[in-house]
């Protein structure tokens, strides 16, 4: 059972809604593990709200810092006193550090994934990756984090044209090496960062023959039971990262950037 003290330190999540997130409870656990008095608490925060609160961040004593989530990640962006080169090309933060009342912020999304990615030991370094979804906002932190990783090849799969060159600019100012197609390449690695998956009903982000030649898939949306998309290759015997891999992974990086 957690024990909370006058001298417990809080990393509370912000977004809005925040009543679906899932992290509080596996956080917890982690803290619990690694013998710390840390805990995480959601925290609904309305758009309007929000710098209210980067003030509060500031002036606490015991809070060391946050966890970002929708629709506050660009927000977070502006109100930082520092962040990583990761973050400032990508314009967004989901982790903040408070040290001496400044705020430093981090974009660990595409860390976590390729994390979650080096644990089924597929190389990623000269690799191709095609990743669907690769100008929203998890999208487009995977594709930086593998680029980041030494990637060669990117197949962008991208509907909105906004988000799409969003995604190529990104490559285009900070990744001019790597080679970028908007067609299916064999022996990928697939990545989902849409939120096909999430419903039942939804269509498959890749098909069966992509999934077939693919080196690796992996899904980032997370679910109590494996995604469609995740069965399938597994009926291929296909290795996978699914979204809750990722999400452990999530807990590491982010840890590792609060606490040291």
């Amino acid at each position: 059972m957690m024990h909370i003290t006058g001298k417990t330190r809080i990393f509370p999540i912000i977004g809005s809604p925040v009543s679906t997130v899932f992290s509080p409870p596996a956080f917890n656990i982690a803290f619990q593990e690694r013998g710390l008095d840390i805990v995480m608490v959601p925290m609904e925060i309305p758009a309007e709200q929000v710098n209210g609160f980067w003030e509060l961040l500031r002036g606490s004593a015991n809070m060391i810092g946050c966890s970002v989530t929708y629709p506050h990640k660009q927000a977070a962006f502006a109100a930082m006193d520092a962040c990583t080169p990761r973050a400032a090309r990508l314009g967004a933060v989901n982790t903040v550090r408070c040290e001496n009342g400044q705020l430093i912020g981090d974009a660990t999304d595409g860390l976590a994934m390729c994390a979650a990615i080096d644990l089924t030991g597929t190389p990623i370094k000269h690799g191709v990756a095609h990743v669907l979804g690769a100008g929203g906002g998890a999208g487009i932190a995977i594709v930086d984090a593998l680029c980041e990783r030494g990637i060669s090849e990117l197949v962008l799969g991208e509907t909105d044209e906004f988000r799409a060159q969003s995604v190529r600019d990104l490559l285009a100012q900070f990744w001019p090496d790597v080679t970028v197609s908007t067609s299916a390449k064999p022996s990928a690695i697939l990545i989902n960062a849409t939120t096909l998956g999430k419903s039942s009903g939804d269509a498959m982000p890749f098909g069966a023959e992509m999934i077939r030649s693919a080196v690796l898939v992996c899904d980032a949306v997370t679910r109590e039971t494996p995604t469609a998309l995740c069965a399938t290759a597994n009926a291929h015997n296909k290795p996978t990262v699914s979204g809750d891999q990722m999400g452990q992974c999530q807990i590491d990086v982010q840890l590792e950037f609060v606490t040291g």
